[in-house]
């Protein structure tokens, strides 16, 4: 099953790279890329339930102060470097070129906008902070306090404990957020789908056509043919990306029904470890890397190419300069994951002797 979830995950952040190719300014833009970029991030919501309710039910000793640790060093590992190296790039890029940066790019409030983004607070309750030109980072809130929410009604020891720091997390994330949450559970349940029943090749065959066909056809005639005007108040106040939540639920539930219907092929329990399967992991494990940072190099690459100083770039080579860069970036932030967090506990070793936290 993990292969298959390292597929999809890189499908989904390579289709949101593509979406953004779409921008004028972006070597005069291209119809290749998805014309809805949002189905790929609801993608994102149902695997990041599923890898979370399957680390949790397979670590039988996890701790809350564990599991803290683990998501925010997982996130603060490519975040944090993501969010100033961005701001470079875009102060950077915007002197080159500001017409590049006159829709995506504000710079009022930046050093606020970059803090409250570093603690994943930037989409609370009504509030939608864009940091720099990074729109895709909104995400990166809901998919933290998911993380809190239900490591604090699964994790926490008591009753009352559960019920406390679920609630407060709540709270913290208000109703924009939560919204889109039954996306992220729905993932969830989709691992305990697979971890309880097995279901026969007849079933498992047709819920497999049934919905692979819906998602097929759905995202392809969105790839081709969407506009965010069909959704009114998307991308604006009060719910921002949360407005198109009931079609979000649509995706969410046809992906989780997809999922479970695959664990006839690709259960659970069953390991590869090919060729294949390593580079498939190898490239997955960049995902977060590609998404987090390749709006901000796209827009600096864009002013380049807009000023004159790229002039023998095209389409297809800038996107491959993107990856690259991201590539790189995947390679000294989010793939030394391990050595940054034992270096995290030997330079604070009270988190090892106080809290028990593990590298």
């Amino acid at each position: 099953m993990s292969t298959l979830l390292d597929i999809l995950r890189i499908f989904a952040a390579t289709a949101v790279l593509l979406g953004h190719t779409n921008f004028h300014w972006f070597f005069g833009g291209s119809e290749i890329g998805p014309k809805n970029g949002q189905d790929y991030v609801i993608i994102f919501f149902v695997l990041s339930g599923f890898v979370i309710a399957w680390s949790i039910d397979k670590k039988k000793k996890l701790t809350f102060s564990q599991y803290t640790f683990d998501r925010l060093t997982r996130l603060w590992s490519v975040a944090l470097p993501a969010l100033v190296i961005g701001i470079a790039f875009d102060l950077w890029g915007k002197s080159l070129n500001p017409e590049t940066y006159q829709q995506i790019f504000a710079s009022s409030y930046l050093e606020t906008k970059v803090i409250i983004s570093s603690l994943f607070l930037h989409e609370c309750w009504f509030f939608s902070v864009r940091p720099g030109s990074n729109g895709p980072f909104w995400s990166l809130s809901y998919e933290f306090l998911y993380y809190m929410i239900f490591g604090s009604i699964m994790l926490l020891p008591t009753m009352k404990r559960k019920l406390t720091g679920g609630l407060l997390w709540i709270l913290v994330a208000g109703p924009k957020i939560l919204l889109l949450f039954p996306c992220w559970l729905i993932g969830c349940l989709a691992y305990y789908g697979c971890k309880s029943f097995r279901i026969n090749f007849f079933l498992a065959t047709l819920l497999v056509l049934l919905t692979g066909y819906f998602l097929i056809t759905t995202m392809t005639d969105r790839w081709l043919h969407w506009s965010p005007w069909g959704y009114e108040g998307l991308g604006n106040p009060p719910l921002f990306y949360s407005a198109k939540y009931w079609d979000d639920y649509t995706i969410a539930g046809a992906v989780a029904l997809f999922l479970f219907s695959m664990n006839y092929w690709f259960s659970l329990e069953k390991n590869s470890n090919g060729l294949l399967t390593r580079m498939i992991r190898k490239w997955a494990n960049c995902s977060f890397s590609l998404y987090a940072i390749h709006f901000p190099i796209m827009a600096f690459i864009g002013a380049l190419w807009a000023s004159g100083s790229l002039i023998q770039l095209g389409y297809l080579t800038g996107i491959m300069v993107v990856l690259g860069i991201c590539l790189l970036f995947a390679i000294v932030f989010e793939l030394p994951l391990r050595k940054y967090r034992s270096m995290l506990i030997r330079i604070f070793p009270i988190l090892k002797y106080k809290c028990g936290i593990r590298s």
